[in-house]
């Protein structure tokens, strides 16, 4: 089975509540046994399961069984950059949740929101996730309850009342409920069947103090940009990107040698990039490039071995690309990359 692949100028929002816990996030990375430039630099995926363990590192290594409820109550829209800046400036509430629904994968990107209403109350629930062992845990329960609590409230400008808050997790020892219900203030209800908020279908119909009709149109344009984005790279294009990755070094690169590995024809292959709106050239060229640039900023880098890696026959080959992909020969880009800065 080929791992989701997420886009990682779109780091989950959920990721970036946790980690804004963490000034030193390379040493986290290091903690949960990833490398830096394939998490955040320059290969720009995260792969669900680099997720799964950045989250699991992160909550695991607090030592705090109260953790999750702790950094999810300090969560603001602001924090979500421009998905809470949409969020904001929606009319009301419910055009809020709205957007947190049809925008779900840019913050919960392994699980599902379903927004249930009834005459008499409503219910969020938060379902899914079984695939990641984090999302099993007490502590990501917390964080994703409280976060979304936290958001709403921010949202609204302060007070959101709510009348219940469910959880997955069995009830936690006496002495730590005490922090549980002054954040919620309402009755909490665990061991249950899936993580939920249960509140007055009156709330939904609140005002939002910082609605902003043209700037929703705007950050909507971009949401939508940012979502095809990762729906791709869950696409073929995430797995043709990841089969490029995986057979450097291995012989030429051709779309007939990944597509074979992906069990498809080279022309089933080619169409469906084409339905995603990408082309084999392109994306083999990427992987490429970012491969090579990496090379060469860490110091000592033999050229005619980069230039097999990579796939080209001879390493004029290899100049010529790389002068074609970035502008200037690879000598010239590594001692651009060694100058120190001012």
């Amino acid at each position: 089975m080929v791992a989701q692949l997420l886009p990682a100028d779109t780091v989950p929002g959920l990721l970036e509540i946790v980690l804004r816990g963490y000034p030193d996030r390379e040493a986290l990375l290091r903690l949960a046994g990833l490398d830096t430039d394939t998490v955040a630099g320059v290969d720009g995926y995260l792969t669900s399961a680099q997720l799964d363990t950045l989250l699991g590192t992160a909550l695991v290594q607090a030592g705090d069984p109260l953790i999750g409820l702790r950094v999810g109550r300090g969560n603001h829209y602001r924090d979500l950059g421009p998905l809470g800046a949409l969020m904001a400036a929606s009319e009301t509430l419910e055009q809020a949740l709205l957007v947190l629904l049809r925008y779900r994968e840019l913050m919960l990107p392994y699980l599902a929101l379903v927004l249930h209403r009834e005459e008499h109350q409503c219910t969020l629930t938060v379902g899914g996730g079984e695939a990641l062992a984090v999302a099993r845990t007490r502590a990501h329960n917390d964080l994703l309850v409280a976060a979304l609590v936290a958001l709403g409230r921010s949202l609204l400008g302060g007070r959101m009342l709510i009348q219940r808050v469910t959880f997955r997790h069995p009830c936690p020892p006496a002495e730590q409920l005490a922090e549980y219900r002054s954040f919620f203030g309402c009755g909490l209800d665990f061991g249950q069947p899936a993580n939920a908020l249960v509140f007055s279908p009156a709330l939904l119909g609140q005002n939002l103090p910082a609605v902003d009709a043209a700037r929703k149109r705007d950050l909507e344009r971009a949401a939508d940009v940012h979502l095809q984005a990762l729906r791709r790279a869950g696409g073929v294009t995430g797995q043709v990107v990841e089969q490029l990755h995986a057979g450097l070094g291995q012989g030429p690169l051709t779309v007939q040698v990944v597509a074979d590995r992906l069990e498809m024809t080279a022309r089933t292959l080619q169409r469906r990039l084409h339905d995603e709106g990408v082309q084999f050239a392109r994306l083999r060229d990427q992987v490429r490039m970012e491969y090579a640039c990496r090379r060469l900023r860490h110091g000592h880098c033999d050229m005619p071995d980069l230039a097999r890696r990579l796939g080209f026959s001879d390493i004029a080959n290899f100049y010529h690309a790389f002068r074609r992909w970035t502008g200037c020969a690879p000598g010239a880009y590594r001692k651009n990359q060694a100058r120190p800065t001012e």
